[in-house]
């Protein structure tokens, strides 16, 4: 929860943000992308923090979620569960021209599906896979959009949404899927197979990889379905998807451009959450890395007060 406020010729005018709140908690604490080894024990932080309503996660074995649960009868927390580390680190390829390969993928990622929409998760977040170019592209787009229909058939079994996100093509982690206006047609084609609850997730980090803008969204309003916040990194001449906190070396990002976001999503009336991705560099505390960037948000919504 966040209220911002400025003074606007002589009078204070005072507002609640008016998005949810989340965090990726797998990014600030890296190491749950590993294991979830005292997974309870860290995310207690986040699901006690008023801050924050909803809470990403990654895979999280059966005796560390009881006592998630636990802790969250009292605070009533959202989570949902992220699968792109499934697919950028273990090879799992949601858009695998090869049948077998993608079906083992399908039945992968399913089992996950299953499991969170047990747990009463909200949605699942998940990436494309590698990027493919030449002949053989428009095969790897038709796997991903079979496989985004066989996710989203079955995560509406547990009334979860599926976000597909877009990532970089040609600097660091080479998804299929980068460009938001080309992922939109991606989405098109699986509500044509009658599944609905498929959208896109934009992320501001990516943005300077992809060469986008926020305006972007513009276009296509309907297909947005999540939002991340985070940084981009120049190392030299080369951009990294590595999510470094706000004003650290290299990243970024600034609160004018998280303040651009908030301009564009509201005049496109968008009614979803807005979810911080960042991720301490070595020798960084994870709580320095989320109080900054919640200082980075409460400018960043003063700003957009200001032009309101």
């Amino acid at each position: 929860m966040l209220y911002g406020y400025v003074v606007k010729k002589g009078l204070t005018v005072e507002s609640r943000f008016p998005w949810n709140i989340g965090i990726v908690s797998f990014m600030l604490f890296p190491e749950l992308m590993r294991s979830s080894e005292k997974a309870s024990e860290k995310l207690r932080i986040l699901i006690e923090d008023p801050f924050f309503e909803l809470l990403e996660v990654m895979l999280i074995d059966d005796e560390e979620w009881k006592k998630i649960a636990e802790i969250n009868t009292i605070y009533g927390k959202s989570f949902s569960l992220g699968l792109q580390p499934v697919v950028l680190t273990r090879g799992v390829n949601p858009n695998a021209f090869n049948e077998d390969e993608r079906k083992k993928a399908v039945e992968t990622l399913l089992v996950e599906v299953r499991k969170a929409g047990v747990r009463g998760y909200k949605a699942v977040g998940l990436c494309s896979g590698p990027n493919i170019e030449g002949p053989d592209r428009p095969k790897a787009i038709e796997s991903l959009v079979k496989t985004l229909v066989e996710l989203g058939v079955e995560a509406s079994r547990y009334n979860m949404n599926v976000y597909l996100e877009t990532f970089d093509v040609v600097w660091d982690r080479k998804r299929l899927l980068g460009a938001f206006e080309e992922s939109v047609k991606v989405i098109e084609k699986v509500k044509e197979n009658g599944v609905k609850n498929v959208y896109l997730m934009w992320d501001l980090s990516h943005a300077p990889l992809l060469n986008e803008d926020p305006e972007v969204l513009k276009s296509y309003p309907e297909y947005l379905g999540h939002v991340h916040i985070g940084c981009a990194k120049k190392v030299n001449d080369k951009l990294l998807d590595t999510h470094p906190g706000f004003y650290r070396p290299g990243a970024l990002n600034t609160e004018k451009d998280v303040a651009k976001l908030l301009e564009v999503l509201h005049s496109i009336k968008y009614r979803g959450a807005i979810s911080f991705e960042v991720r301490p560099e070595e020798g960084q505390n994870p709580l320095e890395v989320l109080n900054s960037s919640k200082g980075v948000l409460l400018r960043a919504f003063q700003l957009f007060l200001e032009n309101f």
